[in-house]
């Protein structure tokens, strides 16, 4: 019996070296593939991209750019959120969902303004007066053919927004005082669209294909932003986290949105259907309608951004300053 059990004591000496070895050798293990599991996804975050957006034409190029896998070859996960409601995308992008936004630049003044930490990075539409139009339309059975009718008759607008600044630009244009009419504050654009085309109102300020859709309901074009001052910008906005964590990561998703401007700009029948079906277009123009022309990534320029500001402060709408070169982002491509 002593001999059993200094056989079994020996058997069980000889497991423990056995035994803390394969420890040991775990724990070696474990220790080495988690630096590399927390760097692959460390590098997979920094890859990714969450755009917010609502379904409009601005989106066009990153639709695109996703389509023909120019995000993916740079090694780029970019994500465009779609919203309903900007509301919903600002709200989005400021409880941190978001690395950016598509918006224009009242909005991107305006979150600046409240303390976002945030970069207009480049225009989406808007480097010239004739992308991304917009306009003051007049009911089909209004007697209004020119500007100067406008005066004393209602305009549907929303109140403090691009629409707004727009609908003053365009009547200090054409002489008018902005408070030369009576505006109609009408937030929800097929609202101020179903007033306009029912008679309820003498005017409407929207943007296309809105426009162009009245249009092809009979109503009539008074003033419009492809002509003159340039007064319709859209925007990518970034977050100034994303910006100083994700730079490089930027310069990638900005070569590779410009391949793809090209390629829209080169042949834009080819990318019809994906804007269809990307973006509210009323079926009734859907086949007429055609795709915008797309400029290469570039910022807004001063003087275009200056206006913006001035008429925020003028109706006291800037919480804090905001200038120039605090809204801009330099350096992406």
């Amino acid at each position: 019996m002593g001999e059993k059990m200094r056989t079994k004591k020996s058997g069980m000496n000889y497991l423990v070296p056995i035994l803390i070895s394969g420890l040991m050798l775990m724990f070696i293990f474990a220790v080495g593939c988690t630096p590399n599991n927390a760097g692959d996804a460390k590098a997979k975050g920094s890859n990714q991209l969450r755009i917010g957006s609502l379904p409009i034409e601005d989106n066009l190029p990153i639709l695109v750019a996703l389509q023909n896998g120019y995000f993916a070859a740079e090694n780029l996960d970019v994500q465009l959120i779609p919203f309903q409601s900007p509301v919903e995308s600002q709200s989005a992008f400021q409880s941190g969902e978001l690395d950016g936004m598509v918006t224009d630049m009242l909005i991107a003044a305006l979150l600046r303004s409240s303390g976002e930490d945030l970069r207009i990075t480049s225009l989406t539409l808007g480097a010239t007066p004739a992308e991304g139009r917009f306009a003051i339309v007049a009911s089909p059975q209004s007697n209004i053919f020119s500007p100067s009718d406008l005066k004393g008759k209602s305009i549907g607008i929303s109140t403090n927004s691009i629409i707004e600044y727009v609908t003053d630009g365009l009547l200090e244009e054409a002489g008018l005082k902005p408070s030369d009419v009576e505006k109609i504050v009408t937030p929800k654009i097929p609202v101020r669209i179903e007033m306009l085309l029912s008679n309820q109102i003498d005017a409407i300020t929207v943007p296309d294909p809105h426009v162009s859709y009245v249009v092809a309901e009979g109503a009539k074009v008074i003033a419009e932003d492809t002509q003159g001052e340039n007064l319709t910008q859209a925007v990518l906005i970034m977050t100034n986290k994303t910006l100083d964590t994700k730079k490089e990561s930027m310069v990638r998703f900005y070569k590779a949105y410009t391949q793809a401007v090209e390629d829209i700009n080169s042949a834009p029948e080819e990318y019809r259907e994906l804007l269809l079906k990307n973006v509210n277009i009323p079926p009734k123009i859907a086949d007429t309608y055609q795709v915008q022309h797309y400029s290469k990534p570039q910022l807004p320029a001063e003087k275009e951004v200056n206006k913006v500001l001035t008429w925020l402060k003028n109706k006291n709408l800037l919480k804090n300053e905001v200038t120039y070169e605090g809204l801009i982002q330099k350096g992406l491509y």
